[in-house]
C-alpha cells in the first residue's frame, strides 16, 4: 500500500536516490510502499530525515544564512574549543571582502563553500561529507601531508598558495581544478593594516606548531620551548608565539601570530605555517634540529615540503642550543639567503602577496558564473 513519507535532505547538495532528487533543506512528500526496497534504500541515506513529523524545527535550528559563499568553520565538535576558529577567520576574513554575500557558517550550506580541512580529516570526525560545491583550502600554508591528493580527492576545485602546492598535489593524482591564489592570512601584513612595533634590540620570536603526544611527537619544539627560550641571551628582545591549540595559548586567549611575525626579526620555527609565514615576510628562521630533525625525516617521506626543509637543511639549522644561539647573530648579519627566497617563492610568490584574498575572490566568483 502507497504511502505519503515526508523526505528532508539535511545535506547541503542535492541528493539523488531510487529516481527522486531531494534539494538541500527542503521537504518534500513521497508515495511509497514502507515494505518496498526502494524505500529501505531511501531511508538508508545518511542525510535524509524520512518519516520524520519535526522537519519545520530542524529548518529552524539549520536556517541558512542566504549566503552565496560560506566560510565554513567546521569546528562545533571537530577541535575542543573550536581553537581554529581564528585562524580560519584570518584566512576568509580578506576573502569575504571582495565577494558579495559571504560570510562564516558553523556548517556547509547551499551553495559555494569554501572549507579549510581535508576529506579525510572532515571524515574521520564525522562531519558534514565533501559535496560537488565545496572548495578546499587549506587551514594553514604548512605541509604535514595535509594536501597530498588523496586526502582532498572528494573535492572539485582546491585553492593553493603557490605553484610549489599545485605541483604537490598533482602529482599525487588529483583529478580536480587547482586555484593559485596565494596565501590569504598574510594580506593584512603586506597592505599595512598591521603597524610594526619597534623594539631597542632585535626580537626573537619562537613559534613552534603543537604539540604531538604520539610517535614522531618532535616535529614541534613545543613543550621544549617553554624552557629553552629562556635560554636566549638579554640581549634579544624574545617571544612566545605558541600555536592556537596549544594548552597555554588557549588559557591565554593568545590571538593568531601575526603581530609577533611582523615584528620579528628572526623567528624559530619547527615544521609547521609560521616558517614559510616568516619566510614571506623576509624574515630568517632558524630550526632546532636537535629535537625535530629526526621525527620530520621520519615521519614524512621526500616530496613533502618540510622533509625537503630539513633534508637540504635550506634555513639557519642549529644542532644544540648553544648553537641556536650562535645562529640568532649569524641571521641577523646575512639575511635570509637564496635557497630560502627561491623556495618561499615557489610555495607563495611574491606577486601574489598582499593580494592573495581578491585572488580568491576572483575564483569563487567565477566558480559561481560559471553555474
Amino acid at each position: 500500500m502507497l504511502k505519503r513519507i515526508p523526505v528532508l535532505n539535511t545535506a547541503h547538495y542535492p541528493i539523488k536516490v531510487e529516481g527522486y532528487v531531494f534539494m538541500p533543506f527542503q521537504e518534500e512528500t513521497i508515495m511509497i510502499e514502507e515494505n518496498s526496497w526502494r524505500f529501505r534504500n531511501i531511508r538508508a541515506m545518511k542525510m535524509l530525515r524520512v518519516g520524520k513529523i519535526n522537519n519545520d524545527i530542524w529548518l529552524r535550528k539549520n536556517e541558512t544564512k542566504g549566503y552565496k559563499f560560506n566560510m565554513v568553520y567546521d569546528t562545533n565538535s571537530q577541535h575542543r574549543g573550536n581553537a581554529y576558529m581564528k585562524a580560519i577567520g584570518a584566512l576568509a576574513g580578506p576573502i569575504i571582502r571582495h565577494l558579495p554575500k559571504a560570510g562564516f557558517t558553523y556548517r556547509p550550506l547551499p551553495g559555494w563553500n569554501l572549507r579549510f580541512f581535508s576529506e579525510m580529516r572532515i571524515n574521520q570526525q564525522g562531519k558534514y561529507l565533501v559535496g560537488p560545491q565545496d572548495i578546499f583550502m587549506s587551514h594553514g600554508i604548512g605541509d604535514k601531508n595535509y594536501w597530498i591528493a588523496e586526502h582532498i580527492a572528494g573535492y572539485k576545485h582546491a585553492l593553493v598558495p603557490g605553484p610549489a602546492w599545485e605541483e604537490r598535489i598533482r602529482n599525487g593524482g588529483y583529478k580536480g581544478e587547482i586555484h593559485i591564489v596565494g596565501y590569504t592570512k598574510l594580506d593584512p601584513l603586506f597592505n599595512g593594516e598591521y603597524i610594526k612595533n619597534e623594539y631597542e634590540n632585535p626580537l626573537v620570536v619562537w613559534a613552534p606548531t603543537h604539540g604531538y603526544n604520539h610517535k614522531h611527537k618532535g616535529r614541534s619544539s613545543y613543550p621544549q620551548c617553554l624552557e629553552l627560550i629562556k635560554e636566549i641571551p638579554s640581549c634579544y628582545m624574545k617571544k612566545l608565539a605558541l600555536h592556537p591549540t596549544s594548552r597555554l595559548s588557549n588559557m591565554n586567549k593568545q590571538d593568531v601570530t601575526m603581530q609577533e611575525l611582523l615584528d620579528a626579526d628572526i623567528v624559530i620555527a619547527d615544521a609547521g605555517s609560521t616558517l614559510y609565514e616568516a619566510w614571506a615576510l623576509g624574515k630568517p628562521v632558524i630550526f632546532p634540529d636537535w629535537i625535530c630533525k629526526k621525527d620530520v625525516l621520519t615521519h614524512f617521506q621526500p616530496g613533502n615540503l618540510e622533509y625537503e626543509i630539513y633534508d637540504k637543511g635550506i634555513g639557519y639549522h642549529a644542532k644544540d642550543m648553544k648553537h641556536l644561539v650562535k645562529l640568532i647573530d649569524v641571521a641577523l648579519n646575512r639575511g635570509m639567503q637564496d635557497a630560502e627566497i627561491e623556495f618561499i617563492e615557489k610555495v607563495f610568490p611574491q606577486e601574489l602577496r598582499g593580494k592573495a584574498g581578491k585572488k580568491a575572490a576572483e575564483v569563487l566568483m567565477e566558480l559561481e558564473d560559471a553555474t
